[in-house]
């Protein structure tokens, strides 16, 4: 009959084992899986951040392209001043001009919109970059969480063995198992 119980003891310490060492390799799946998402979000990231610049510099190129379009408009002006006196004189080339300047005043609401719709894209950046980094925060903590469980798990096996190793020299009787 004690033989039939040490069976039985020794029978549910095993499977208590196998219970334990599932759990382990399921937490390290699942540390696995968390660690692939973290370094998605990463890759996520810089893919984000390297769009973000050549955002910036096409929103620099058309502030710069602005500005030359406002300097050239300046310069326009001022040789519509000049020249006045001649376009006067013929209306078939003070049509023409007009109709340049207006050319320019489209393209210049034409870039501002761009600007404008550059901009916003910008911001919108700015918010998934920061969105992201929220996350991967998140999943850091998580994985410390994950890595800290996973340490007292361990810590837990090491302790339950060395009683249980510890009661086996001693021979003080039957080890109790111990709730979970």
């Amino acid at each position: 009959m004690l033989r039939t119980k040490l069976t039985q003891l020794a029978d549910q310490y095993t499977r208590s084992e196998q219970q334990y060492e599932t759990k382990l390799k399921q937490k390290t799946l699942e540390l696995q899986i968390a660690e692939v998402k973290i370094k998605q979000h990463e890759e996520k990231l810089i893919h984000e951040k390297s769009e973000m610049k050549v955002y910036a510099e096409q929103v620099s190129q058309l502030l710069a392209t602005e500005k030359n379009l406002r300097l050239q408009l300046t310069a326009d002006g001022e040789k519509f001043q000049q020249f006045q006196d001649a376009l006067v004189k013929s209306n078939e080339v003070f049509e023409t001009f007009k109709q340049e300047i207006e050319k320019m005043s489209k393209s210049i609401k034409e870039l501002r919109k761009e600007n404008a719709f550059l901009k916003s894209k910008c911001e919108k950046s700015d918010v998934t970059l920061i969105e992201l980094v929220e996350e991967r925060e998140r999943l850091k903590k998580q994985l410390e969480k994950t890595k800290n469980q996973k340490e007292k798990l361990e810590s837990l096996c090491r302790s339950l063995q060395a009683e249980r190793k510890q009661k086996e020299s001693t021979g003080c009787g039957t080890p109790q198992p111990e709730a979970e």
